[in-house]
C-alpha cells in the first residue's frame, strides 16, 4: 500500500524510518467508516475527527510489537502515536500474577 501525506507526513518519515531498520510492517490499515472513501486529506482528516478512521501500521518484532497509527483528541485535535507492546515483560508479569493464584 502506497501511503500519501495523510494528516501529516510526520507519519510517512516515522514509517519509512520504521521499514528501513525492521523491514516491511507486517500490517498497513486504512479504514473509513463512511459511505464513501474520502477523496484528499481535508476529507480524511474530517473522518478522523468524527471517529471514522481507523488508520495504523504494526511491526511484529521476536520480543514485541511497534505500531505507528493515526488517534485524535477531539475534531481539531490529531495525532501520530508510536507504540511499543513488550511480548517478554508480559510473559513475565502474566507468569507472576499465575504463581500468585
Amino acid at each position: 500500500m502506497k501511503l500519501g501525506h495523510l494528516f501529516h507526513p510526520t507519519i510517512i518519515i516515522i514509517k519509512e524510518l520504521l521499514t528501513e531498520k525492521y523491514g516491511d510492517p507486517s500490517e498497513i490499515v486504512e479504514k473509513f467508516d463512511s459511505y464513501s472513501e474520502p477523496k484528499n486529506d481535508n476529507s480524511k482528516m474530517h473522518e478522523v475527527g468524527m471517529y471514522r478512521c481507523k488508520y495504523y501500521i504494526t511491526y511484529e518484532l521476536a520480543n514485541g510489537t511497534i505500531q505507528l497509527s493515526i488517534e485524535n483528541d477531539g475534531f481539531s485535535t490529531s495525532f501520530v502515536m508510536l507504540s511499543y507492546f513488550d511480548k517478554t515483560n508480559s510473559k513475565i508479569i502474566r507468569q507472576k500474577a499465575i504463581d500468585d493464584l
